[in-house]
């Protein structure tokens, strides 16, 4: 168990005399705790937060135990590093996990009573996930095939990694094994007792019937008395498609228990109710290339015999319960992600009122803890009333950045077919050194959108640097509709691309303030794929910074770890839509400079496409340049090699940009 003294960690790559403004601000940035989630646990507030340590690489997660005095102010009481999902038992009981006491890397489960931490479960292998209620926690961990109990297990893991074998020989759907398993483990679900009976906790192996080709997901939900589980499972099918449902049993008679599958509609992320009567998922509806999909909720009665269900044209997606029945729901709604109360009997309330978009919720009583935040605003621990009654403490904000400077605004553009598609827009703070150099940032996803602040796509650096950053919600961005996300589902060039290039233009066009002649468009993943595709259609781009991007949607489909969705999307992969939508490198014109980042560990989007673009633009006689982060996968964890693409983009940025063509 790491418990530490918290300070923040500083980096001084350069002498301060040669930092420029925007290497300030990403260094103040990077310095920051980064709020998750907040639990009330009695007198106490837990925060879980990503730390920058010195010597660490990435930050470290942690959970921060604030006590609220009498006039609820908060007074850091503990600090235990490497440790998240926290789960509260009562006014003085939390169960968290955190680092495993040996050294096998894995997690383990801790239970903190007071000033006291005592460890509850830990196995070889690792924990993935456990929630608990009553007496019992339900743990989902890796075990080796066969495994017939914890004990036996830990001694195979350790003889297996003593062998020195790594070979995995996966059978069936291989994404489950290949880059996340190679010692051929499973997950399982293991039942602990948290009275230990005088002793320690006892643990033991539950026997789930799964049907053949299906396996548990890792998400699991215990109802507050102990009494039932639902967990996620996923049904893997010959052609690459896969279904998600739950498996819903009592905890003392796992083999009991029921399967629940929808027709048309996946089922994730259950949240037990406080009575134990319902399960709140999230339903996701099946798309197919002529369909896209929608996300509501979806309410499984304890037992799984019953079931209800709550739509709205926002993504819901539940998150905490207040009293029996009302779920508390997060959705995109136009640049922001709403909180709304949503009932069993399927009614939506309007939004709550919380300020900027909110990540996170959890429920005591009549009090919800909400992490909120903006693009413009980091993320901040609000209290939010729901029975009418003052707030119990004040607010947590522990991001400081004073240095932020700049102006943002809201920015519809309106299409000639009717439509009309939105954007944030961050400026300097004044119009003095006008019309500004534009970078056009491209979310990925594909269904989501600009709503709230990132530790990674951060416009305020480049603002800091004199650049205004316009962040584009195109075509198939959650927030605006079911009719926006189908309008681009399977159309990315034909639709997504081609309104967002109108989408920049018409934004443009409208500020005198905003120099479209000198105009860099980037983006990760699907934002990736979008800035070089905005390049073969755009004239006026001079710059293109692709992180995780690729062109060949093809390529990607067939070798990467969510081949089942670009089935969903766009149909067997030798089908005529993905040549349809790839866009053509030889449409680049050779003024270009294309920067081309990729982590080596990517799974979503190997990293061979950056380097068959790179090789083929070379070729062709195109200035594409390489950043290769071995350590990293689909996203930039290191702050180091964030800071390190900041200046690399910063440079080209400067240099193609800064002056006429």
């Amino acid at each position: 168990m790491t418990r530490t003294t918290l300070k923040s960690a500083r980096r001084h790559a350069v002498p301060a005399s040669d930092v420029t403004p925007g290497e300030r601000v990403l260094e103040a940035i990077l310095a920051q705790r980064r709020v998750r989630v907040a639990h009330r646990c009695g007198r106490h507030i837990l925060v879980e937060a990503d730390v920058p340590r010195p010597g660490r690489p990435v930050p470290v997660p942690f959970v921060l135990n604030y006590l609220i005095d009498a006039g609820g102010n908060w007074e850091l009481a503990r600090a235990d590093g490497h440790a998240a999902a926290v789960c509260v038992l009562d006014d003085e009981t939390y169960l968290h996990l955190g680092a495993a006491p040996q050294a096998t890397g894995g997690h383990a489960i801790w239970q903190v009573r007071g000033d006291v931490s005592s460890l509850v479960l830990e196995t070889r292998r690792g924990i993935v996930s456990f929630a608990a209620g009553g007496p019992f926690a339900v743990a989902a961990l890796w075990t080796g095939p066969g495994a017939r109990s914890l004990t036996a297990d830990d001694e195979a893991a350790d003889a297996w990694r003593a062998s020195g074998e790594s070979a995995a020989f996966p059978t069936g759907d291989v994404w489950p094994l290949l880059g996340h398993r190679v010692d051929g483990s499973v997950l399982r679900l293991a039942r602990v007792r948290l009275d230990g009976h005088g002793g320690a906790p006892a643990a033991c192996l539950l026997d789930i019937p799964l049907p053949a080709d299906t396996e548990l997901t890792g998400q699991v939900a215990v109802t507050p008395d102990g009494r039932r589980c639902a967990a996620g499972v996923v049904r893997f099918a010959a052609d690459g498609h896969r279904r998600f449902g739950l498996y819903v049993f009592p905890v003392a008679e796992p083999g009991t228990g029921r399967h629940v599958w929808v027709d048309d509609t996946d089922l994730t992320v259950p949240v037990a109710s406080p009575d134990g009567a319902w399960f709140a998922c999230t339903g996701e509806l099946v798309s197919t290339p002529r369909s896209a999909p929608h996300q509501y909720v979806v309410f499984v009665a304890g037992d799984g015999e019953r079931i209800e269900t709550a739509d709205h044209d926002d993504w819901l997606v539940p998150h905490a319960w207040h009293g029996d029945g009302t779920v508390l729901c997060l959705g995109e709604h136009d640049g922001r992600r709403l909180l709304r109360r949503v009932g069993l009997d399927g009614d939506v309330s309007p939004a709550l009122e919380v300020p900027g978009s909110v990540s996170a919720v959890t429920v005591t009583e009549g009090e919800a803890l909400v992490v909120s935040s903006a693009i413009s605003r980091p993320p901040e621990v609000v209290p939010l009333p729901l029975d009418g009654r003052p707030a119990s403490v004040a607010g947590y904000a522990p991001a400081t950045l004073d240095c932020l400077e700049g102006r943002i605004s809201r920015r519809v553009f309106s299409a000639a077919d009717g439509s009309s598609w939105s954007s944030w827009l961050c400026l300097p703070p004044d119009d003095s050194a006008g019309p500004y150099p534009m970078l056009v940032w491209c979310h990925g996803g594909p269904v989501v959108s600009w709503t709230d602040w990132s530790w990674r796509w951060n416009p305020w650096p480049f603002v800091a640097e004199g650049y205004a950053v316009l962040m584009i919600d195109p075509p198939l961005s959650a927030g605006y509709g079911r009719d926006a996300v189908s309008r681009g589902w399977g159309r990315w060039l034909t639709e997504v691309a081609r309104v967002a290039a109108e989408q920049v233009r018409g934004v443009v066009g409208a500020d005198p303030m905003l120099d479209g002649t000198r105009l860099a468009v980037m983006g990760a993943s699907l934002g990736g794929w979008l800035s070089i595709a905005l390049a073969t259609i755009m004239p006026e781009v001079r710059l293109v910074a692709s992180h995780a991007g690729w062109v060949d949607l093809a390529a990607v489909a067939r070798t990467c770890d969510l081949h089942w969705h670009w089935l969903r999307e766009y149909g067997p992969v030798d089908g005529p839509a993905y040549a349809r939508e790839t866009a053509r490198l030889s449409d680049l014109a050779k003024s270009v400079r294309v920067l081309l980042s990729h982590g080596v560990q990517d799974g979503h989007v190997p990293v061979y496409e950056a380097l068959g673009i790179h090789r083929t633009l070379r070729a062709g006689g195109v200035d594409v340049r390489l950043m290769i982060m071995p350590d990293e996968g689909h996203t930039i964890r290191r702050p180091a090699n964030a800071a390190a693409w900041f200046r690399w983009v910063r440079d080209s940025c400067a240099e193609t940009l800064k002056g006429p063509r």
